[in-house]
């Protein structure tokens, strides 16, 4: 069986994407792929249950048998700060990556959110790589500088723990950069031991919100345009304005999130005669019923939230975009085309 633990330089570096691709790629030659992530930390709350959204990604992406929240062992860090240390929780890591292994020919784990985090409970990266005598695939992403210091940081972090390192992969490098990072960055890491194994082009579409991940973050009441979740985010806009002035704002941009106030039927109506893909209804005001009906004829989502429209805008922004499904091959062809993909599946 190939494993490999895929740690991240700093939070939202890439590890998704890049252990997704290489699953892709493997499960496209007829491998049976596995996936664990220790330590979630994009929890989703459903039916009584907890899990990380990229358990269920991955468990829909290779059709593991086994339920998203087995896919991982810690669902609570802060209170297990409090209550326990690591020993026995690292015990019981090794054990469910035993578990989950068996049958699978390519085993991904997906690290912690940051080389350090975890180091409490003894689950950092170095020692999860440790623990589970599985090698290292950092990947890293930022400017210049910040992916140089990072990379040698957290493979200096892992080294200290004894864990084996297979390179770094540069992930999300706008297409003027490339060149920059070629000659700088990559003789950089490897003239210290890091042996650079791709690097990735920052692709938008791997960025972009959607109304389904905003109406999750935001624990948002859908009322109208279901089938219009999973369509693209581009810009979010607060209507806050008289509708002539934001209609000259909303031309300008395309699949809008529009945030106003549930008693804004003028600009939820006008909302609807430009390009947006979903409305935020602010004040726990409930909207008209003609904005819920011309909402659903044109699978427009409607959320509606309890909190004002600044504090909604607030948490709008500090959303982080997640992978779908409908990525999956793009993600794929990034990493075939872009990372040493053979070398690391050991072909």
């Amino acid at each position: 069986m190939m494993k490999v633990l895929i740690a991240s330089t700093r939070t939202a570096a890439g590890k998704t994407v890049l252990g997704l691709g290489l699953g892709l790629i493997a499960a496209s030659q007829g491998e049976k792929v596995g996936y664990f992530k220790p330590l979630a930390d994009r929890l989703v709350s459903e039916r009584e249950a907890i899990y990380d959204h990229d358990a269920e990604l991955f468990r829909g992406a290779f059709a593991l048998s086994e339920e998203a929240p087995r896919l991982s062992l810690v669902h609570d860090y802060a209170t297990l700060l409090k209550d326990r240390g690591g020993e026995s929780l690292k015990e019981a890591v090794v054990k469910r990556f035993h578990e989950l292994a068996p049958g699978k020919e390519v085993m991904l784990v997906e690290g912690p959110r940051n080389y350090s985090y975890g180091s409490f409970l003894g689950l950092s990266v170095g020692e999860l790589a440790a623990a589970l005598a599985s090698p290292i695939l950092l990947v890293a992403n930022g400017g210049l500088g910040v992916v140089v210091d990072k990379a040698l940081a957290a493979a200096y972090f892992a080294r200290a723990h004894g864990a084996e390192l297979l390179g770094v992969v540069i992930n999300g490098v706008p297409e003027g950069e490339r060149a920059e990072m070629e000659r700088i960055a990559k003789p950089a890491l490897e003239g210290r031991g890091l042996e650079v194994l791709g690097i990735i082009p920052w692709r938008g579409e791997l960025a972009l919100l959607t109304p389904r991940r905003v109406a999750e973050a935001l624990g948002a009441r859908l009322l109208a345009g279901e089938e219009g979740l999973d369509r693209p985010v581009e810009s979010v806009l607060v209507g806050a304005m008289t509708v002539d002035q934001a209609l000259k704002g909303l031309r300008r941009y395309r699949n809008v999130a529009l945030i106003t106030g549930g008693d804004r039927t003028d600009m939820q109506l006008a909302a609807f005669e430009v390009s947006t893909t979903c409305l935020i209804l602010t004040g726990g005001i409930y909207p008209d019923g003609i904005v819920i009906a011309k909402a659903d004829d044109l699978g427009i989502p409607v959320l509606f939230v309890p909190d004002d429209t600044y504090t909604t805008a607030r948490r709008v922004e500090a959303v982080e975009p997640r992978l779908s499904p409908e990525r999956f091959e793009l993600v794929k062809r990034l990493v075939e085309e872009h990372v040493a993909w053979e070398r690391l599946l050991g072909r």
